[in-house]
């Protein structure tokens, strides 16, 4: 994200919460926000006023990382997770580092296949 779109993710936050948007915000939002996609962070600020658990919160950066993150699955506990079940599945070498995130490819793969086997499971009568 760069300083354009921090910009503007600032002023759709401003829509809620009538925050002033400046010039050194933006700054430090692109800064943390960097490494992340700009649709992602807007859904994140949209989600955050939806949620009824936090709504009422003043929206700040780290709201949207923990959202963020976790809708892409990069925190180190669901970087785990994902990197041995797709060792398991076969979908990256055993060699693949535990902490190294799936490419997207790779997650594409991991998804499909934890979907087919909710569906199996869904057939089968398996509550998961």
């Amino acid at each position: 994200m760069n300083i354009t779109e921090a910009a503007k993710l600032l002023t759709v936050a401003a829509g809620f919460d009538r925050r002033q948007v400046t010039e050194v915000t933006a700054t430090a939002w692109a800064a943390v926000l960097a490494n992340y996609p700009y649709p992602e962070c807007e859904r994140a600020v949209i989600e955050h006023y939806r949620d009824s658990k936090t709504r009422g919160q003043y929206l700040n950066v780290s709201h949207i990382l923990d959202r963020v993150e976790s809708s892409l699955r990069l925190r180190t506990r669901d970087i785990e997770t994902d990197v041995r079940a797709a060792k398991a599945r076969g979908i990256v070498p055993k060699t693949w580092p535990d902490n190294l995130p799936l490419s997207a490819e790779d997650a594409g793969r991991l998804q499909a296949a934890r979907d087919a086997d909710r569906e199996t499971s869904e057939q089968l009568g398996i509550e998961s």
